[in-house]
């Protein structure tokens, strides 16, 4: 059998970055959760649980200690609300997706009609709509970029983890949709 190796496989730096600020956030003092699996890996989530960092799907399911904010992010207002129970966050949002949370949140502030491209249950996806206070529209194949009404102007941010040839074949036909 000839078994041969991607040039690149592997976790994207965002991933990386993510579990290593878990592993170290392991060892601050009190309980550790992530807000919601911190990648969508369960051996790496199940070697964290092994390190004592569990999971909590919100922070209504939260008691005390410290938080991990995973790697897809989170809205706005989860950085804003006052948390007594938190002792200590740590922001493990991969770099490209705030980039794509700012990027929507000025397409909205601008007064433009936000088209994020992506999956419609992804946490990426839905943290992105929150930053842009759930003003998106969610698309995810030609036939729903279609389906969607003329506007003068529109912004349009993309799931970091899209199917490139997707966002290709939708694009061309969001360049119909709008004068900008």
């Amino acid at each position: 059998m000839d078994i041969r190796l991607a040039e690149n496989c592997g976790f994207c730096y965002g991933v990386k970055r993510a579990v290593k600020m878990a592993e170290e956030a392991a060892t601050l003092d009190g309980i550790t959760k992530t807000l919601g699996p911190i990648i969508h890996n369960p051996q790496v989530v199940g070697k964290l649980e092994d390190r004592g960092i569990s999971v909590a799907e919100s922070l209504d399911d939260f008691t005390t200690g410290n938080v991990i904010i995973r790697s897809h992010g989170v809205g706005s207002a989860t950085y804003v609300r006052e948390e007594p129970k938190v002792t200590h966050i740590v922001d493990a949002t991969c770099p490209h997706v705030k980039k794509a949370q700012r990027d929507a949140k000025e397409v909205v502030d601008a007064g433009m009609q936000l088209v994020i491209l992506g999956e419609h249950h992804h946490p990426e996806v839905k943290s992105i709509n929150l930053w842009a206070n759930e003003k998106g529209i969610i698309i995810e194949s030609e036939e729903e970029a279609e389906s969607i009404q003329f506007v003068e102007k529109m912004g349009v941010v993309v799931q970091t983890t899209f199917s490139q040839y997707k966002f290709l074949s939708i694009i061309k036909t969001l360049e119909t949709k709008t004068n900008e």
